[in-house]
């Protein structure tokens, strides 16, 4: 559940921003969800899927932006 809210919420950051630098929000969440998270996972694996399930989010919202104008 988590990450289908993840990548609609990225979606709607990358249709709102419609710039691609609003990927480095993906990067910011991974790098924080590396350094705070405590579960078996570690936190580094963990961060990464995060920043990629955000950043394909955050593609598909900027391309989808460009593609409606």
């Amino acid at each position: 559940m988590l990450e289908v809210v993840l990548v609609g919420a990225s979606l709607v950051l990358g249709l709102i921003v419609g710039r691609w630098w609003a990927l480095l929000a993906a990067a910011g969440l991974g790098v924080w969800i590396a350094l705070t998270e405590e579960v078996e996972v570690d936190g580094l694996w963990l961060g990464f899927a995060y920043a990629g399930l955000a950043a394909l989010g955050i593609i598909a919202g900027v391309l989808l932006r460009r593609f409606t104008k």
